[in-house]
């Protein structure tokens, strides 16, 4: 299988596509930027920033998988909040056939995992089949002020008639910045940083 490892050290079989589509991005903006070319960069653009707030790839589900550091316990956490299966864990080479885990991504092992880099293997399908509205909206939008900013202005007053204008990033496109209340709406897709236990 052609694995590909992400930014946030597992691997991924294929790839990571972007969290919406061109199609989707029309639809959720009534068609208003259908045709302009920044989108499909943009887009990509707005997944990276917003995979990378929440320290996993949220969507589409993947089959994964990860070689861990052991902290001397049974339990391991894997990065995603939606985990759908667990198909393999190797503690030290050795098949562990009663595995348990949950859907947030914790997994406790049948045989103990030694305080020991890259202790355990493991294989998993983890993301949601595809990105709910809300998640839909989020990355529209951020696509959305992306491309307005690339055409110069930053901010804009109405009655004093205040314009401030940005150079833009690479190729007109700025940087995907993500607001702080965008920020809040992805604490439900934010992974669980925990120790071993």
């Amino acid at each position: 299988m052609d694995y590909q490892l992400t930014p946030w050290g597992y691997e991924v079989v294929g790839g990571l596509p972007p969290l919406i589509d061109e199609f989707t991005f029309n639809a959720a903006t009534g068609g208003k930027w259908e045709g302009d070319a920044r989108v499909r960069a943009a887009i990509g653009i707005a997944s990276a920033a917003i995979r990378d707030a929440c320290g996993w790839h949220i969507a589409p589900n993947l089959q994964c998988r990860l070689t861990v550091d052991g902290e001397g316990s049974r339990g391991i956490w894997l990065p995603t909040t939606c985990m759908t299966a667990l198909d393999s864990l190797e503690v030290m080479g050795a098949p562990d056939t009663d595995p348990q885990w949950s859907r947030i991504g914790r997994v406790i092992s049948s045989l103990p995992v030694p305080r020991r880099l890259q202790a355990a293997a493991v294989e998993y399908h983890a993301g949601l089949a595809a990105p709910p509205d809300n998640l839909v909206g989020l990355v529209a939008g951020v696509v959305v002020r992306s491309i307005a900013l690339s055409y110069g202005v930053s901010s804009e007053s109405v009655a004093g008639v205040s314009v401030s204008y940005t150079s833009g990033g690479y190729g007109g496109l700025p940087a995907a910045t993500l607001t702080d209340v965008e920020l809040s709406q992805l604490s439900a897709y934010k992974v669980v940083r925990a120790h071993a236990t």
